[in-house]
C-alpha cells in the first residue's frame, strides 16, 4: 500500500498570517526643519519592538541600523529614514508548502516541509529583499526538476518506492545545495507528504504522539543519501522503517 494518507489535513493554498523575518514596517514622514533645533523623532513615529528584534531604517543611502538608548531618536540615520522595518532575530521554525505535482483526476502530492531559521544578518537579509522568507522556501522545494518528475509520476500513490526516493532526495539536498539566505541561517528539519484533494492537501499535523497514533511513520538516517537515486551516488543506502499498514508518509532530519 502507498506511503500517502487521504483524509482531511494541511491546505496548499493557506497563507500564513505572520511574516518572517520582517514582523513589520512603518512609512516615516519627513521631519521639518527647525531653526537652532535639531529635529528629532517621536517614539510614537515608530512601531513597537518586540521581544528578541531590532529595528531597520531605510534612508536614501539604503538599510541601515541605528544608535542605542536615548540618542536613537535624534541620530542621522533616524531623523532621514522613510521607512522601518521591525526584524526578528530569534530562531523560527517555518513551515512552507510546495505541488510537486499538477493536479490529475483532482489530486496532486503536495510537499510540507518545516526550516529552522535565523537572521544573522537584519541588513543583508534587507538588502536582499528577503520580506518573508516563504517564497524563498517554496521556491527551493520547487527548483528540482527531478523531485518535479518524481512528484508527477501517475503511480505515487501506489508505488512506496517513489515516495521514499522523493524523501531521499530532499533530505541529501539538506546537505548537498541547502536553502542559501543572504543573512540567514537556514536548516531543513521535517518533511511531510500527502495527496490533495479539491484544495486540501490530507495529513495531519506533527504532533509528539502523531508516530503513535495509527498512521505510518518513516524515519531518516543522514548516513545514506537513498540508493535509489544514483544522480547524489551510490556511496550510502536508503535507511527507512515504514508502517505498510497505513498510508501517510512524513519524515524528520535531526543532526
Amino acid at each position: 500500500m502507498a506511503d500517502l494518507e487521504r483524509t482531511s489535513g494541511f491546505d496548499v493554498v493557506r497563507v500564513e498570517k505572520t511574516r518572517f523575518p520582517v514582523v513589520e514596517s512603518t512609512a516615516l514622514e519627513p521631519l521639518r526643519s527647525r531653526l537652532f533645533r535639531r529635529p528629532k523623532r517621536s517614539l510614537e513615529d515608530l512601531p513597537q519592538l518586540t521581544e528578541g528584534s531590532v529595528f531597520v531604517f531605510h534612508t536614501s543611502d539604503g538599510y541601515a541600523s541605528a544608535p542605542e538608548g536615548p540618542k536613537m531618536l535624534g541620530s542621522d540615520v533616524v531623523v532621514r529614514a522613510t521607512m522601518v522595518s521591525v526584524v526578528s532575530m530569534r530562531q523560527q521554525e517555518v513551515q512552507v508548502v510546495a505541488a510537486l505535482s499538477p493536479s490529475t483526476w483532482g489530486t496532486r502530492l503536495a510537499m510540507r516541509a518545516s526550516f529552522n531559521c535565523r537572521v544573522i544578518d537584519p541588513l543583508r537579509v534587507l538588502e536582499d529583499g528577503c520580506w518573508d522568507i516563504r517564497p524563498s522556501l517554496r521556491a527551493y522545494l520547487l527548483e528540482d526538476p527531478k523531485l518535479l518528475m518524481l512528484g508527477a509520476r501517475g503511480d505515487v500513490d501506489q508505488n512506496d518506492d517513489v515516495v521514499r526516493r522523493i524523501l531521499a532526495r530532499t533530505f541529501a539536498r539538506k546537505k548537498l545545495e541547502p536553502p542559501l539566505i543572504p543573512g540567514m541561517t537556514v536548516q531543513l528539519i521535517d518533511v511531510d507528504l500527502s495527496l490533495q484533494s479539491d484544495g486540501t492537501v490530507p495529513g495531519p499535523r506533527r504532533s509528539a504522539e502523531s508516530s503513535h497514533n495509527g498512521y505510518g511513520h518513516g524515519s531518516y538516517s543522514g548516513g545514506g543519501y537513498g540508493s535509489n537515486d544514483q544522480d547524489f551516488g551510490d556511496s550510502g543506502r536508503d535507511r527507512f522503517d515504514s508502517d505498510p499498514g497505513h498510508g501517510h508518509r512524513r519524515d524528520r532530519y535531526d543532526d
